[in-house]
């Protein structure tokens, strides 16, 4: 007889019952088109992608205490929740209308130009000149499209004393977005060719560990490749579905939360959204992309508010790999770690919990607590290397300087030694080279401090400051049984980052964004080698075109 190994490799090949086997994909494709043939009343279910500006816009108005219990620790949202958002602060803006500055006032009305097919069957007026622009739309009997072009470029040029291949890098992309609700269904699709040259060598690869997949120029000066967000949803009384390829970003961070960042590129994945009161719960099941036949991310996440200024989030995600897809993976209200336990511990858990404390003062503090392992919950503070924790701390205060429309924020996250790591290689927190948490390696700190200032609807003016410091360590160096039971954090020769850069972003025309920023950038131990110490100014110009 073979060994339990072997055996347990046969089950998954030849279909084991306890695995979807390769027409899974068919199954849920079937599942999904029955729901949306005999479901009713469908309302849009496009996000509002990541990176957005109007993100941005709900947390000032929930830290301003203009509305409450937005439990933004799960993005993107869809359009349609951000719609009924934007009716809140109209309404309370219409009775209070010292509620807002000028600048404030000015970004609502631009906000609801940009959701003007959601907010159709309110009663809020929306100026002719704020709707979204489009290059082709076409509306009948409540069915809408819209298509849109995308361009834009970067040129970044650093100083002599920076890395050679560092100093000049140019990049550019242009593509399309088609937005379409049709007989109930949405169907979004962002396609993007982007391309890079400049001081760089670039090496041609389709081999996911190296990162995202680029073609490259004959002489290797000029580097190419394409991305997507394209899904199906939709939306019906509270619950929402998505099947499709896209990013998401979980918790209070700014700067990258620790679980989901969303700074990874975008994946494939079925997500499921369920608001019931002040409750929100999020399930998705995705896989990521790395040498190994298949790997994949299963995750949920329970949001609640307590009163209108607490919002508490706790999640879960479970990677595993070289198998199938488990369905006790797939059942969204089984904790992981015990279906984990059951599996023969074998795959990658780890759990969170935020805080986002707002009590309407213009003050937000938040933080967000990650345990990728723990040996005993009451031995949580030893230094125990099996102990993998991380955290982030921070702050969020709008209107710092009276009279002036403006937000300061300062943020602390540390990642503890062989967080992210695991023995298995298929396991480690990472889809195509990189974290799918922090971007932060394991064994490093960091702190971010930004000041922003408004002077109109379309000018954005800022200052931003940050250290890094990264001891020995990465994401695919698990511990070894000669470093010893014990954690030292920053051990090992450490690399240490200073940046400082002033910013600046005009909307000359609606969708039109031209972006400068300079600054200067300080390195001791430049890729940890010991005295290794660079420091060189930088200017980076952009612009950004949504048609």
């Amino acid at each position: 007889m073979g060994s339990p190994i072997c055996a347990f490799r046969k089950n998954v090949k030849s279909g084991s019952p306890y695995f979807f086997n390769s027409t899974w994909h068919i199954t849920l494709l079937r599942v999904f088109i029955f729901i949306l043939l005999f479901s009713h009343s469908l309302i849009a279910a496009s996000q509002l992608p990541l990176g957005h500006w109007g993100y941005d816009f709900l947390e000032r108005m929930e830290a301003e205490g203009v509305i409450c219990r937005v439990r933004d620790g799960s993005r993107p949202f869809s359009r349609a929740k951000v719609a009924k958002y934007v009716v809140e602060i109209d309404e309370a803006f219409r009775q209070n209308p010292d509620l807002l500055t000028k600048v404030e006032a000015d970004r609502l009305e631009r906000l609801k130009g940009e959701l003007s097919d959601e907010l159709k069957s309110t009663a809020i007026k929306i100026e002719r000149e704020e709707k979204e622009p489009h290059l082709y739309s076409w509306q009948s009997q409540g069915q809408t499209a819209h298509f849109d072009v995308l361009t834009g470029g970067n040129l970044l040029k650093r100083g002599d004393d920076a890395p050679v291949s560092e100093q000049s890098i140019y990049s550019g992309y242009y593509g399309g977005i088609l937005r379409i609700h049709a007989w109930g269904v949405d169907a979004y699709s962002d396609n993007r060719i982007l391309s890079e040259w400049g001081s760089r060598t670039y090496l041609q690869h389709y081999n996911a560990s190296a990162g995202y997949p680029i073609g490259t120029s004959r002489d290797s000066s000029q580097a190419t490749w394409d991305r997507s967000n394209s899904y199906l949803g939709y939306e019906y009384k509270g619950l929402r579905l998505l099947w499709g390829r896209d990013n998401v970003a979980w918790g209070p961070s700014k700067f990258g939360g620790l679980m989901i960042s969303g700074q990874a590129p975008e994946f494939d994945m079925l997500k499921c959204v369920v608001d019931f009161g002040n409750t929100r719960f999020t399930w998705l099941h995705g896989e990521l992309r790395s040498d190994f036949e298949h790997k994949w991310l299963a995750s949920h996440r329970f949001e609640i508010s307590f009163l209108k200024s607490l919002d508490v989030g706790f999640h879960e995600t479970v990677i595993y790999g070289n198998r199938g897809m488990e369905i006790a993976y797939l059942n969204p209200v089984l904790p992981y770690l015990i279906s984990e336990h059951t599996l023969g511990d074998h795959d990658n858990v780890t759990m969170g919990l935020d805080v986002d404390y707002h009590p309407g003062n213009g003050l937000k503090l938040y933080g967000d607590f990650f345990i990728d392992d723990l040996f005993a919950p009451w031995e949580v503070f030893d230094n125990y290397w099996g102990n993998k924790l991380a955290f982030t701390l921070g702050a969020f205060w709008v209107n710092p300087v009276p009279g002036l429309t403006s937000d300061f924020r300062m943020e602390y996250s540390r990642i503890e030694p062989y967080v992210y790591t695991h023995e298995d290689s298929v396991n480690v927190f990472e889809h195509y080279d990189q974290g799918i948490g922090s971007v932060l390696q394991p064994n490093s700190d960091q702190v971010n401090v930004s000041f922003r200032y408004y002077p109109s609807v379309d000018w954005t003016l800022g200052i931003h400051l940050s250290q890094t410091r990264h001891g020995e360590g990465d994401r695919r160096k698990p511990h070894q049984d000669w470093e010893g039971e014990k954690k030292h954090f920053l051990q090992g020769l450490v690399e240490k980052s200073q940046t400082f850069h002033l910013f600046c972003q005009y909307e000359y025309k609606r969708d039109l964004f031209f972006v400068l920023r300079a600054g200067y950038e300080k390195t001791e131990n430049y890729e940890q080698i010991e005295g290794n110490d660079l420091g060189w100014p930088e200017v980076q110009l952009g612009f950004q075109l949504n048609w």
